[in-house]
């Protein structure tokens, strides 16, 4: 990941104009979509790798409709 460092879009004053490159903000918006990309794919990644444990909670809950925080946690024991 490249990093620009400290960016401000914002003058001082409200009615000041901060002027950038001609292509900052495509960068700006690329860099944006590979973090979001990254935790999309990250968030696949552990849904995938704690299925079996997501699909026991999802029964329990279609089965009790609620559960506590120390039935929740005994599914990652």
């Amino acid at each position: 990941m490249k990093y620009f460092g400290p960016i401000d879009f914002q003058g001082k004053e409200p009615y000041e104009m901060q002027l950038f490159g001609e292509n900052i903000g495509d960068k700006i918006g690329q860099e944006v979509k590979t973090l979001i990309d990254t935790a999309y794919n990250d968030a696949q990644s552990l849904l995938r790798q704690h299925r079996d444990k997501l699909d026991a909670i999802a029964e329990t809950l279609l089965q009790k409709e609620k559960i506590n925080e120390q039935d929740f946690k005994k599914f990652f024991e």
